[in-house]
This record gives structure tokens, sequence and C-alpha cells, in this order.
């Protein structure tokens, strides 16, 4: 062999001597061979080209090349052409060489997949794509995909589709082991055939990579932004919540709750997989998107305006999540990591018994209480002649409270661990790829133990301020401190499968996600009425609220092209629990006893039958189930010059939610004397918490557990929503207009809701439309290929969630107080929209947009005092809200410096906006503090409106990210910040009420590495918040004054009962303003520590 391949090239180095130069210096053009034998056909090409070409000639003598024409000065193109149909192939060998083998030599086989859309970005199916010199035709499948597995080589793909021009795709490399993802727009009919030419595809260009994300983005009808699996992967994030606030506008609180242009999580609405989201939490609207793992994310889509196709109401934007979808090429990885926090691991960690089944997310029982088991005091009562206290029942059914789920428990914090597994595959039910079966599934666990430091609290009824003997109010000199411990598990599952038959597709898609969240919240501090000056130990509060989250959510989905018209339909459950199973509420005083001070609780005396403190237990049980259908047709038809797409659609939905609240507290026995005093003996009271809740000691001269309700520990409401739409999409030359009209029905049933107590006698509002009238208009004018103008009008409905309807007192301890909901009603939204976009090249953007809305009825949380002093927030609706913004988005690379740079990009991105809230409030003085009076002279309320320069309740004034990676073959480094404006956490007209969460930035980084000859095997470095600020809660109180004109109109009576009157004459300190700084009043500050996470993928 040896021999044969020292002949030939020995032969060409004689021609070349002859020719070589004058080769060279011949302008490119094209040449033509006849068929002939390959051993003939090779050495003209070698001498044509003046490239050496390898081979043994005995295994080319009967082989026969075809005729081709090509490039005279490109010997792979003619090689790769010569070869077609044979049983060879080759191999280059430097710059200006090349090898010719059999296939079975070959570095084996890849793979060429990718999506064919029209001109709007929509999929395009049947499609028909011809690869040459392979000369297999395929069909695109009704999501427009196809895939294909080649020997590895060179190609050429002609895609044919009715209606539209044929585009040719020439030298499509595929390589070993590696899949060329391949993405394209089809040109309507009616311009020339586009060939592209020595065009190299390398990078993945489909939905779930940064190029076919802008690429859908650019020709959307609405305005979007997203973040894909590609760039997920680049950063240290572990779940939604991590994830989301990488998007232009985007940021996250406590990395759950979304803010989309600095509009908290109210004004968003969620989608997993095109199904609306139920609110997670129980006080108020939002999703935990902590709930999704990254691993089973395939792209996260925020839209900012909408169409009536949509089936959301928002005015911040609409975000949606996307699973992973039917594969187009066989895959399976899966990942392990460990994490380490740096004021966490290895330290002393606080907490409850961990249970038999925390690391799985599932309760073993042990946190059950007697539900429907006991009886209220008020039915003990009346069945013991108005004496419940000697009722045998309560100690009969005090004993069927078991376990001791109050005694913390101290350990070493261990390191946090982490898996995943993904996987899929697709099967060819027939030869050209039209029928076809897949399916993909992933599993993923992830266990933290992790602590808060609580630097500072001064919530609730905690002061760093105290009376001394003559009045005084000091500072103390020491603060209230503690930390909130957290023990996490999250588990999750997909398994999504598909087939296409033909023109009908049919998905079905399936997630279950499980979380157990167990944080223990202890307070060590002093209270307003701490009458020590400062001396004694402080008190301690413990809350511990152990939390079962699960999400389970099944959807059957179809597509169907029946001729022109496309039918899409899917019905969908959703269901969603959140057991809060046996929350603890302790409260520790203290007692001198020689020079120590010795920790005890002291029970209340039965009768104090609404605390929950100093010790109580309670368990809030939350089920939701949604039910979602829709369907859809859509037609396209030309009219003169215009082409156009008519969709008509209707969205159904029926919800369900109900909560079972059960609240008891340990009480003492009282004494049978009436004068209120303790019956349960001194050594008991002070006893530890394991000899209270001894069950011997549920005895009449002991304890006694007590329900802290008397009616109404029950919630159910029910949903039902209808909206049939109409949509146009109208496209002319660079124009686009997509505008329509969606009519919402919505009732909401209340089946039981009933309060055991109210707070005042505000009643809100309660005259919500039945039918809501939304239409849209999206306008796009593209001067340029790469350019966009829009323009983008939409109404839009903010629904109030049950969770902002039940009426029961749910006691937060961060917050300090109790959360009531009162009657409320949705907000309705004009959203205005204007942005330019250009896209430099695939995968870059610039872009720069203004937005302006005008909100009816906002809903804002408020913070009341009561008569009785306590601190109490509620829901309320105000008047209106205006808010008017700019957004910028950079994500560039650094080719057009040198192109050496081409791997190394920046992203940016910012959202500035400006908000004036109208509100109105009954008041019973005007604005000079003069009381209203009727004709009688009595004092009387009147409605009293005013403007307040202040951000909406969960807005933050500004948002920004930026980001410098380099991302190469197998080196990746990535560094991310992303910070917020000062949000607007709780809402009053008084500065003192108001409370703000301060700018906050959180840095990040990664540096990955990608091992192993076909890079299977990838090690990860994360580090999360690299500055590890602290998060600062904090009021304006200290910033201003309040100077009336006569001293009577300053009395506290008076000043907080009218807004007006006391923005008249509250003013700023000197030197003073509403920024943060040190010297005001700091609520909650408290940080998280910083995160190193190392990891290791491999790709099987």
């Amino acid at each position: 062999m040896k021999k044969n391949y020292q002949s030939i090239v020995n032969l060409k180095s004689i021609l070349l001597l002859a020719g070589i130069s004058l080769v060279g210096l011949l302008p490119a053009q094209s040449v033509s061979f006849a068929s002939e034998n390959l051993t003939t056909r090779l050495q003209k090409i070698s001498l044509q080209t003046g490239r050496n070409i390898a081979f043994d000639n005995t295994m080319l003598q009967n082989t026969n090349a075809p005729s081709v024409e090509g490039d005279s000065k490109s010997a792979e193109q003619l090689i790769r052409k010569s070869l077609s149909g044979t049983a060879f192939t080759y191999r280059p060998l430097g710059e200006s060489s090349f090898m010719i083998v059999q296939r079975n030599q070959s570095l084996g086989k890849g793979r060429v997949s990718g999506k064919i859309l029209d001109e709007v970005g929509a999929p395009l199916a049947g499609a028909v794509i011809s690869v040459n010199p392979e000369g297999i035709t395929i069909v695109t499948g009704n999501n427009g995909d196809f895939s294909i597995e080649l020997p590895e080589g060179q190609y050429t793909l002609t895609i044919r589709a009715k209606g539209y021009s044929t585009t040719i795709l020439d030298d499509v490399i595929v390589k070993n082991s590696e899949t060329n993802q391949v993405s394209l727009s089809l040109s309507p009919i009616g311009k020339d055939e586009r060939v592209i030419k020595e065009v190299t595809i390398s990078a993945a260009k489909k939905q779930n990579t940064v190029s076919g994300l802008l690429a859908k983005q650019k020709k959307a009808a609405e305005l979007s932004d997203g973040i894909s699996a590609e760039q997920i992967s680049k950063t240290p994030d572990n779940d939604a919540g991590d994830a989301i606030k990488r998007i232009t506008g985007l940021s996250t609180v406590d990395n759950k709750f979304v803010v989309v242009r600095g509009m908290g999580e109210r004004w968003n609405e969620t989608a997993l997989d095109g199904v609306t989201q139920p609110s997670t939490d129980p006080t108020r609207k939002m999703f935990s998107f902590d709930l999704i793992p990254t691993s089973v994310i395939d792209n996260i889509i925020v839209s900012k305006t909408a169409t009536p196709d949509m089936n959301a109401n928002f005015a911040g934007g609409f975000v949606q999540i996307v699973t992973k979808d039917i594969p187009t090429e066989p895959f399976f990885n899966f990942s392990m990591g460990s994490s380490y926090n740096d004021i966490s691991t290895f330290k002393e960690q606080l907490g409850r018994k961990v249970r038999k089944y925390d690391y799985l997310a599932f309760d073993d029982g042990s946190r059950n209480l007697p539900i429907g088991q006991v009886k209220t005091l008020l039915q003990l009562s009346s069945e013991n002649g108005g004496n419940a206290q000697t009722n045998p029942e309560l100690l009969e059914q005090s004993k069927l409270f078991k376990y001791d789920n109050f005694t913390t428990y101290r350990s070493n914090t261990p390191l946090g661990i982490q898996y995943q597994a993904s996987g899929g595959t697709y099967f060819n039910l027939n030869h050209n790829n039209s029928n076809k079966l897949g399916f993909v599934a992933a599993l993923s666990y992830r266990n933290r133990q992790e602590q808060e430091e609580i630097k500072n609290f001064e919530r609730g009824n905690y002061r760093r301020y105290f009376t001394n003997k003559n009045g005084d109010l000091i500072e103390r000199s020491s603060r209230n401190t503690g930390g909130n411990y957290e023990f996490n598990t999250t588990w999750s599952a997909l398994f999504n499968v598909g087939i296409q038959l033909g023109k009908n597709r049919f998905t079905l898609r399936n997630i279950y996600s499980r979380v157990f969240d167990q944080r223990l919240n202890r307070i060590l501090g002093w209270n307003y009425d701490d009458t020590s000056e400062g001396t004694a130990p402080s008190i301690i509060e413990e809350t511990n609220r152990p939390v079962f989250s699960a999400l389970l959510q099944n959807k059957l989905e179809g597509t169907h092209q029946l001729g022109k018209v496309k039918w899409d339909w899917a019905i969908s459950r959703t269901e969603i629990n959140r057991d809060q199973k046996d929350v603890t509420y302790l409260n520790f005083t203290n007692k001198k006893i020689g020079n120590e001070y010795f920790y005890y609780t002291m029970p209340d005396v039965l009768g104090n039958t609404f605390k929950r403190v100093p010790f109580g237990r309670g368990s809030y049980l939350y089920n939701e189930k949604d039910y979602n259908w829709e369907t859809s047709f859509s037609y396209p038809f030309i009219l003169g010059s215009f082409k156009n797409n008519l969709k008509v659609g209707y969205f159904g939905a029926a919800k369900e939610a109900t909560q079972d609240f059960f609240e008891v507290s340990l009480n003492a026995m009282r004494s049978a004397t009436g004068s209120g005093g303790y019956l349960t003996p001194q050594e008991l009271l002070i006893a530890p918490i394991s000899v209270k809740l001894d069950q011997k000691n549920y005895n009449p001269n002991g304890f006694a557990w007590v329900p802290t309700w008397e009616a109404g520990n029950k919630f159910d409401g029910k949903v039902d929503q209808h909206a049939p739409y109409i949509m146009m999409d109208n496209r002319w030359n660079k124009f686009r207009l997509v505008w329509g009209l969606k009519a919402e029905y919505y009732l909401y049933k209340d089946i039981e809701n009933t309060a055991y107590k109210t707070r005042w006698s505000y009643e809100g509002k309660t005259d919500d439309k039945k039918w809501q009238f939304l239409p849209s208009v999206n306008f796009t004018y593209t001067p340029w290929n790469n350019f966009n103008f829009r323009l983008a009008y939409s109404k839009s409905v903010i629904r109030p969630q049950f969770s902002e309807r039940n009426k029961y007192p749910y006691y937060e301890p961060i917050m300090g107080g109790e959360i009531f909901n009162m009657p409320i009603i949705s907000s309705v939204a004009s959203n205005y929209d204007f942005k330019a976009e250009w896209y430099p090249s695939p995968g870059e953007l610039i872009s720069v947009g203004l937005y302006y809305k005008n909100i009816d009825d906002p809903v804002e949380l408020y913070r009341r005092i009561t008569p009785d002093a306590a601190n109490v927030f509620t829901r309320l609706n105000t008047k209106n809200a205006k808010v008017k913004g700019i957004e910028v988005d950079i994500q560039k690379d650094f080719s057009f410096i040198s192109e050496s740079l081409k791997n190394l990009k920046f992203i940016g991105n910012l959202s500035v906006n400006d908000t004036k809230v109208q509100v109105e409030e009954p008041s019973s003085v005007d604005e000079d503090g003069v009381s209203f009076k009727n004709e009688k002279g009595e004092s009387i309320n009147k409605q009293i409106a005013y403007t307040d320069n202040r951000p909406l309740y969960g807005q933050s004034p500004y948002i920004f990210n930026l980001g410098l990676g380099y991302f190469g073959d197998r080196l990746g480094v990535n560094i991310l910040y992303n910070k917020a404006g000062k949000m607007l956490n709780v809402v009053s007209f008084d500065e003192a009420g108001k409370e703000y969460l301060a700018p906050y930035g959180k840095a990040d980084a990664q540096i990955s590495y990608k091992l192993m000859k076909n890079k299977q095997l990838e090690i990860k470095l994360n580090i999360s918040n690299i500055f590890n600020e602290d998060y600062i809660y904090y009021n304006n109180e200290n910033s201003y004054q309040f100077n009336p004109p006569n001293s009577d109109k300053g009395r506290s009576d008076v000043r907080f009962q009218n807004p007006v009157f006391y923005k008249k004459y509250a003013t700023h300190k000197e030197g003073w303003s509403d920024a943060y700084d040190e010297k005001d009043n700091v609520l909650y500050r408290f940080n998280v520590g910083r995160r190193f996470t190392l990891s290791f993928t491999y790709n099987f």
C-alpha cells in the first residue's frame, strides 16, 4: 500500500513542476468533469487545484466517479462531489492535503437536525429536504423539525416547500459524534432561488440556542426576550428562579418571585408548557420558580406585549417556561455536584428533628395534626354548662397531639448535593421522517442545608429602642439578631412523549416537582415593652415552618394540518399542593436564678384563644386543581399583495382551591378563683418543652391543647373562565400587523370563606366585571433584514388569585404581623410599547424600547395599625397607576475588533421606570387637619384623593444585568452581575409605615472545561453571590420631619388620618433623601453567604 501512495504523490510532484505556477495565477472559475475512473479524476483534481491527494490505487481502480461541476479552486468541494455515491470518503490532512479512505474507515457518523420556519417564524410542516450527495429525502414534521444521521463529511441541503422559494444550503459539515443544528426561514414565492454557498454552520441554531432564540424573538409578533438552555448552562443557576433574572428587565426576590420591568410578581403571569400556573404562595399571587430545575428547561421566553392568542393577562410580563421537547437525536447525560456555603457549611446548624423521609421530600406522618378530630373551645363550653376547662373531652383530644416538633437540635451543616439525569430518543416509523415517535425523560435531585445570618430585626414588636424610668426613648447598644436555618430537598421528574403521523402530531407532557422546605426562623432581641433598660438577656422567638410543595401537570396537545387549515388543541390538568404541616410558634422568656439566666416558655392561661404564641402549632393545607382546555384554527390566504393568516380560538378553564386551617395553643389551666391566675403549678410552667409535651401532664392541673379559632377555618373557592378570540396577521412587503380581540368571561365563587375575626371595617371592592374585552395590536416594520421597528398596544386584566381572596389571617414571622385579605377586584391595564431591534449577526442583538402603562385598580399590600396596636397587612385596590419606562438590551461579541475575539461576548440590559399612583382613602380630617363634620356637628369620614410619586407595590425603579463571557471549544468563563433598585415592599401613606428593599446586586461566575476526545465530560465551578451583599429592608422615617403650622395639628391622632395633610407638612431633614443610607431605620437586614458549586457532567 505504501508503494501505491508514493506513486501518486510522485506523479503529482512532476506534473506540478510544469503547471502549478500558472494554476496559482488563474482566477477562480467553474470546472466540469465527465464520468470517468475515480483514480483518473483524483489525479485531475490534484493537478487542477494544486492540492496533495493520497489514496490506495488498488482500492479505487474499479470505481467510477460521477460527472460533476464545481469551483476549480476548491479541491474539497470537487473531491466530495466526486466521491458521491461511492464507498469512499475523505479526511483532511492539514491545510492542503487529503486522504481517501473507505467509509468504514472514516471517523464515524454525525447528525444534521433543525427546524424549518416560514417568514414570520412559524414552523413549516411538510417541507421537503433533499440531502446530497447521499440522495436522501426527508420531510419536516408539524412543528417544522427534521433530523437525519449521516457519515461525516460535507453535504448540500435543498429545502423546498409549496409557496416558498427553494433554499440551497451548501457545504453543511457533519462531524463524528456531533450534531449540526440548522434552523432556516424560507422566503415567500416570487423571489429568485437563492443559493447560500460556502456557509459552515457549526453552532446550534435551534430554538434552545442563543442564535435560534434570538431568531424566534426577531420573527415574533409580540415584544419578547428570553434565555435558552445553552445560555442557562453557562451560568451557576440551579432553577428557573435563578435563570430568569438573566433576561432583560427581569429580577427576582428570594430567587423565587419574578420582577419584570421593575413590576413585582402581582403584575406577571407564568406558564409552564403553555399552561398558566396557579399561585404557589398562601398569601399572594406568585409562582415559586424554584420548583422548576434548570435541567428540564429548554428555554424561557418573556413576552412583554400581548396577542389575542395568549392565554394570559399581565402588565409586566408573561413568563413562558418550555420544558425539553421531543429530541431530534438520541441523547443521555448525567451530572453530579456538591455545594459549599461560606457562612453555613461545616458550621452549627439549628433545626427541628430531621424525619425519616425528609431527604425524599415526603412526610413520615410525624407532622400530622388531628384535623377534624377536635372541638373548639366554644363547642366544649356549650356542651359542659359553659365550662370548657372541666369538659373531659378537652383533655382527651389533647392526647391526640403525640409528636414533639418543638425541640431544637444542633448539628454541623453538610455539603449540598445535587444529581441530574436526562435522556431521550426517537424512532422513525417510515423512510422519509414523516412518521416518528420520540420521548424525553429527566430526573433531578438536590438537598441543601444553609442558613441566613440576621444582622438586625425591628419588625413587629421588636425595637432597638427602650423607654427608661424617666420616660426617655433610648437606643440600645445591641441589635436584635438571629438566623433563618433551612433544610431543603427538591426533586423533579419529567416525561414527554410525542408521535408524528404525517400531518398530525400528538404530544403528552408530564412534569412532577416536589419540594420540602423546612425553615426555622430564630430571633434574639428586645421588644418595645422591655423594661430592663437593656441589661437583661434577649428574649427568643422561634417559628418553624415545614412546607411540602408538589406540582403535577399533565398536558395532551395535538396539531393537525387539514389542507390549508391548521388545527391546534390542548387539554391539561395542573395540581398544586402546599402543605404547611405542624408549624410551631415559641416564645422564650428568661428568669434569673442565681447568677445565670434560665430560658423557658410560659404557656398562656386557658381562655386566650386567639394567640399563636408563646406556645402554639398549626397546619395549613392548600390544594388547587386547574383544568384548562383550548382550541384554535388558522387559515392562511392571500388578498391582493397582502399575505394574511386568520386565527380563531377559545380558552376555557375550571379551577378550584381549598385550604384547611388548623391552629392550637398549649394552655395552662385557669384558677377556679376567678382571678384569671394559673392553676397549673409553677414548676410545670417553667419546665422544659419535653415535660410540657409529656401526655401525662395533659390533666386538670397541667396543660391542654386548645383550638385558637371559633369558626371559619376553611377556604373553598371556584373560578370559571371562558375566552373566545379572533386574530389577524397581515403581511405586506416590509410591514406586519397582528391584531385582534379576546373576550374574557370570568366568574369567581366563594364556596366557603369565613374569617374568624376582622381587623377593621374597610370592606374593599367587590364589583368585578364578568366580561372584559381585550383588544391588542402589534405592528412591525422591517426596513432591512436584520432590523425591526415595533409598535404595540394591548389591554389586559390581572385577576386576583385564590390566595388573595382567602380571609383567614396568616401570620408571617419575618413580616412581624398578620396578613389579612380584604375583597379586591381585577386590575385593568392599557399597555403601549415601542421598540427598535438590530440583529447584527446570529446570536447578537442591540435594542432600545419605550413603554407606558395606565393601570386601573392596581392591588397593593398596605400596612395598617389596628385599634389594639397590632401590626397587620392587607391587600387593597388603589385607584390608578401610570408607569413609563425605557429598556436597552445589548448582546454582542468582540469579533468587530478581531476575529480571534469572536468567542468573547458581552451581555448588558437595563430597564428604568417612573410611576405615579393615584390613591383614594377615607379620612376624618381635611388637608389642613380640620375634622370633617356633618350638619349636626358630628365627626364623619370622607373620601380624599391624592397622587403619590412612588413605585407600585413590588416595583423597582431600575433593573440591570451585565455579563462578560468567553465560550471556547473547551474552556468557558462567564461573569454575570444583576442589580435592582429599591423595591417598595409595603405601602403606607406615611414614611413610618412604608418599607423598601434597598438596592441589591448579585455577582456570579462560572468556569467550565470539557475533557476527553469528544468533550463528553464537562467540569463546572460555579460561584454565586460573590460580593455577599446584605439584603436590607428599611423605611425613610428618619429622613423626614413633620412640622405642621400649629402643634394641635401635629397630634398623632390627626397626623395619620389624612395623607394629604401629612405630606403637606412632612419634609426632608437637611441632607437627607429617600435613597438608602446608613442612618435610615433598618427593619430587617440579613445575608445568605457565597455558594461554591463543583459539578461534573458526562454526555453519553
